[in-house]
């Protein structure tokens, strides 16, 4: 079922009637046999009109009407304005968008959720991101690297690259066990390897005043090492809605501009 929740200004440019709308869906996971709670941020769409389509991650303890309310409150804007569709999935609270042995929110987000979107809305699948902060951050990492045939772009902000010197403290051990050595290969970090020759734009944000930079600033010189392409910025910051609330747009205005000119 699809309930409207906000219908935004109509406004008029030339000849087109265009508006914002955000649907609260419930959609079904087969791998999880669950229905997953999804915003989905959209403008009205033309006959023949694909949008640009960006997946939103939260971070851990997030979900969806706080990353629309709070995280990022300009995103309805944001969307009238480059016309692009927001997708908002629920990450469960701690799922580290991980397939663990008792939830598969890879295999929901890269399959389940894109498929839906594509079937019910005009996204583009040739322009499609998938972008995250904190547990979002290390989602969209560890996904966008595995499924580079659907994202075209992956953007983390201030996000975890590796959970394991934290990890019980944050849900792991209910999700992978009590054994750190084998949570090591579902890290963000265990999959960079896998952008080498990708033609994904990657994007990489982090607070100087954040906790993670240690891990984002030896994850940017992994990526050189590695001769991996990606744009990597520091901005004043903690780890915190204040900050990622702006990085989240400077990387929405960067994908823009990458949609604009990808062939």
């Amino acid at each position: 079922m699809i309930k409207s929740l906000f219908t935004f200004a109509v406004i008029c440019t030339g000849t087109k009637m265009l508006s914002q709308k955000v649907d609260s869906l419930s959609i079904y996971s087969a791998s999880m046999n669950r229905e997953i709670k999804t915003l989905v941020i959209h403008p009205s769409e033309g006959k023949d009109k694909k949008w640009p389509t960006v997946y939103i991650l939260h971070g851990y303890s997030g979900y969806p009407e706080r990353t629309l309310i709070k995280d990022i409150p300009s995103l309805a804007a944001l969307s009238k304005e480059m016309q692009m569709i927001f997708v908002l999935p629920d990450g469960n609270y701690d799922s580290w968008y991980i397939d663990s042995p008792k939830l598969k929110y890879e295999t929901f987000i890269a399959k389940e959720l894109t498929g839906y979107i594509r079937a019910n809305y005009k996204s583009d699948p040739s322009k499609t991101a998938l972008i995250g902060w904190s547990m979002g951050g290390h989602g969209a990492l560890y996904i966008g690297a595995r499924h580079q045939e659907t994202f075209t772009a992956v953007g983390s902000i201030c996000g975890v690259i590796d959970f394991v010197p934290f990890g019980k403290e944050y849900g792991v051990p209910e999700l992978l066990g009590e054994n750190p050595e084998k949570w090591t290969s579902y890290t963000a970090v265990s999959q960079i390897r896998k952008f080498k020759n990708s033609r994904q734009k990657i994007l990489i944000g982090c607070g100087t005043g954040d906790p993670l930079i240690a891990q984002n600033r030896q994850l940017h010189e992994q990526l050189i090492a590695l001769k991996i392409p990606h744009a990597y910025e520091e901005l004043p910051g903690a780890h915190n809605a204040a900050y990622w609330s702006k990085a989240a747009v400077h990387q929405l205005l960067q994908l823009n501009q990458f949609f604009a000119t990808y062939d």
